[in-house]
């Protein structure tokens, strides 16, 4: 499954081949931390949080941030799916040394509690 989503992501947003080691791990953090917490994340999810994911490792690697999310969102989503969020977002800053934004979890953590609500 995850090859299939970097395929069809590259067709729109091709990849170095820096990036691409750096996507497929993240891919499969996020498939690993999912299936612990027993989240199914279907494939269109997939394709979002992806798109999502690759263009996260973008911005942290140009020292980016998007704008802070207005605190009515960030009170929408859980606690369990801000830690899951928080988890993976840790492996772009120990690969790219840079720290990620509030903005950046809060997102994520809504890819998974949409995918966990679809289940």
């Amino acid at each position: 499954m995850i090859d299939t989503i970097i395929k069809t992501i590259a067709l729109e947003m091709p990849m170095d081949s820096e990036e691409l080691v750096d996507f497929k791990e993240l891919l499969e953090i996020v498939a690993v931390n999912a299936e612990e917490v027993h989240i199914e994340i279907s494939q269109e999810r997939w394709l979002s949080m992806g798109v999502h994911l690759l263009s996260t490792i973008r911005r942290v690697k140009k020292g980016e941030k998007l704008p802070t999310v207005d605190p009515f969102i960030v009170e929408q989503v859980s606690l369990e799916m801000m830690e899951l969020s928080r988890k993976v977002l840790q492996h772009i800053d120990s690969v790219n040394e840079c720290s990620n934004n509030d903005t950046e979890a809060v997102l994520l953590a809504l890819h998974f509690e949409t995918a966990q609500n679809s289940n």
